[in-house]
């Protein structure tokens, strides 16, 4: 009787580094995914909040998920309606706009769009830029000439964010205001 020779044993496939970002980069793209999955082990907590491998997966999933929407009330109050159930609910109270100084001092939310918040405040006269998620902000000064001589108050009525180079995650230098009214 011969005996055979065995060939050298490969990696249990979980522990081939390329095939479990390969799983990983396939969970759902909902809110919850990531943070439940890094609760695994220090090794999957590693990959998940790795920011090449997030990019990864982000590009991966393409557009996010819907997790709410702002909505306005008199043309002053805004709040957050989250529309995801538990456990990707996000509580509103997570999305609360900038605290303003005074009771005169209010801000106006004025759109959004890719994940950005346009707020303006006429008394500070500036704009804000706002990222709801991560809570950073870019405040940005109203141009010259924005605002009525005779009555000296501001007249916005629309707003937009202008980025230099969205494509790359630069979401909040160089951004500008640009009024409807502008002249």
């Amino acid at each position: 009787m011969s005996r055979r020779r065995c060939s050298p044993a490969s990696a249990p496939p979980l522990e081939d580094e390329d095939l479990l970002q390969e799983i990983l980069l396939r969970l759902p793209p909902q809110p919850s995914s990531l943070p439940r999955a890094s609760a695994v082990c220090k090794r999957w907590r590693s990959i998940l909040s790795d920011p090449q491998f997030v990019q990864r997966f982000r590009k991966h999933h393409g557009k996010p998920p819907l997790i709410g929407f702002f909505s306005q009330r008199y043309g002053v109050f805004c709040d957050f309606k989250p529309v995801l159930e538990l456990p990707d609910r996000i509580h509103a109270h997570r999305f609360s706009m900038p605290k303003s100084r005074s009771s005169m001092e209010q801000w106006r939310f004025m759109g959004c769009r890719n994940g950005l918040a346009v707020l303006i405040n006429e008394c500070r006269r500036e704009a804000v830029v706002w990222d709801p998620l991560s809570g950073r902000q870019h405040r940005v000064p109203f141009p010259p000439g924005l605002h009525d001589a005779l009555t000296g108050s501001f007249c916005v009525w629309h707003a937009s964010v202008l980025c230099a180079d969205a494509e790359h995650g630069h979401v909040l230098g160089d951004c500008i205001l640009v009024p409807s009214n502008w002249s």
